[in-house]
């Protein structure tokens, strides 16, 4: 049966017809909208980010645990590091296969940088990534499937960055760039993954950072990757790094984070691949879960986290309310709809802009489904909004103010309550469960 059938038939049976005719129409406008064109680094940029990187000292080790790769995907991804403008790398290759497959490929060719471990068994990806952890010797390690591929500029960029944060007296200890996807042959590119700085609660919906994720090599060792965990491994393994940097930085943890907003890394779709069939891997969900909610557990937050209606998303449900668990939530934001159901108001962008503006209710946002991932926003309207105690204090003194014989700007309301609940170190969170609809 088409595999086009195959996931229709199991979306109606998880969310019934209403929302299957809602998420079939939203598939046919992405495709009929994409208009992503990858845009490699131009001859000269690439030469002046060879020369520049002479000067430059941070060592990554790019680990590549296989398993049966095919010949032709895994010589395209070691020349894809092997092109690399930046030249201080290690290509560990930690080769859990029974045939000879992996090891003649990389054999082939002559770069001492490139390292070759035979592994005693297939323990599965995390136990695989772990024998690898223990042959790099890099400052940062890179996590690289066995049939992906980097940017030519993808080590560049991530030793610059390096670089910069620590001129400016911070030593970053997780990065992560923007990914698109790739057909088999590696010939198209499509459905670009523009990801935000970090967002702890978008990750706790989603594993929005996925590729290409780097991390300080003594943060990797320290936290590893769980075997219980297989098949949402970086997941578990982003969180616990987060849950980590969090107890070692508080709250200002998230400045030893960077998003490098470019794409840096395409993940290849073909038969069988997560990337092309979400659910070829079903079980990587649930574990996906567990880690979500693991992570809640040692934060000491009381929450169920259940499977959102799309694969590989979570609804994180808080006990007895999210004021009560997140003392660092003063309220919660939402849609507001216009007559014909479409977003008009509610949550804003770093420049005030409307998110979602114009998107149907029943609209996810595309195949990354932001609109119904709960995640940390800049500002909210206090319109329809769910406000926590001191919120709701603030509020209405801010009200109070307002000359009653006049209306009221709301917007302008809306921006002075966020910069005021800001400078009391709070978060605002988007509730995409929350519609309220306007007039």
């Amino acid at each position: 049966m088409n595999a086009d059938i195959v996931k229709t038939l199991n979306y109606i049976k998880r969310n019934g017809p209403v929302r299957t005719y809602y998420a079939i129409k939203e598939r046919l406008r992405d495709r009929k909208n994409n208009d992503y064109v990858y845009s490699p680094i131009g001859e000269e940029q690439r030469l002046d980010q060879i020369s520049n990187s002479l000067s430059m000292d941070v060592k990554i080790s790019v680990l590549v645990p296989a398993y049966e790769t095919p010949q032709k995907y895994l010589r395209e991804l070691i020349e894809s590091v092997i092109a690399q403008t930046y030249g201080k790398w290690e290509l560990v290759i930690a080769d859990a296969g029974s045939s000879d497959t992996v090891r003649t490929v990389t054999g082939s060719y002559q770069d001492e940088r490139i390292v070759y471990v035979h592994l005693d068994g297939n323990k599965g990806i995390s136990g695989n990534t772990n024998e690898g952890l223990k042959h790099c010797t890099g400052d940062y390690i890179g996590l690289l499937d066995h049939d992906d591929l980097l940017t030519v500029d993808a080590l560049y960029e991530i030793a610059s960055r390096i670089e910069k944060d620590r001129d400016n007296g911070i030593k970053t200890q997780v990065l992560y760039s923007n990914e698109d996807k790739t057909n088999a042959d590696g010939s198209d590119f499509f459905e670009v993954n523009v990801k935000p700085k970090f967002n702890l609660d978008l990750l706790l919906s989603n594993n929005y950072i996925c590729h290409f994720l780097v991390s300080e090599a003594s943060l990797a060792r320290k936290i590893g990757f769980r075997s219980d965990y297989d098949g949402a491994q970086d997941h578990d393994f982003i969180l616990r790094c987060v849950s980590e940097l969090q107890h070692e930085y508080g709250p200002s943890c998230e400045r030893y984070i960077a998003h490098l907003d470019r794409v840096l890394y395409h993940w290849r779709c073909h038969e069988g691949s997560t990337a092309a069939n979400p659910r070829s891997k079903e079980y990587a969900y649930e574990s996906g879960r567990r880690a979500v909610s693991d992570y809640l557990k040692k934060a000491g937050i009381d929450a169920e986290v259940t499977h959102s209606e799309h694969v590989g998303f979570f609804k994180v449900q808080y006990r007895p309310d999210i004021f009560s668990q997140r003392k660092d939530v003063c309220a919660m934001g939402c849609r507001i709809l216009d007559r014909k159901g479409r977003v008009k108001d509610g949550v804003y962008d770093e420049d005030m802009n409307v998110m979602f503006l114009g998107l149907d209710a029943h609209d996810s946002g595309g195949y990354l489904h932001r609109a119904s991932c709960c995640m940390e926003v800049p500002y909210i309207s206090v319109l329809g909004m769910i406000p926590g105690k001191e919120a709701s204090a603030v509020l209405n003194e801010l009200l109070e103010r307002e000359d009653r014989g006049t209306d009221i700007d709301y917007r302008k309301l809306s921006v002075e309550f966020c910069r005021i609940m800001k400078e009391r170190g709070y978060r605002f969170l988007y509730d995409p469960e929350t519609t309220v609809r306007g007039k």
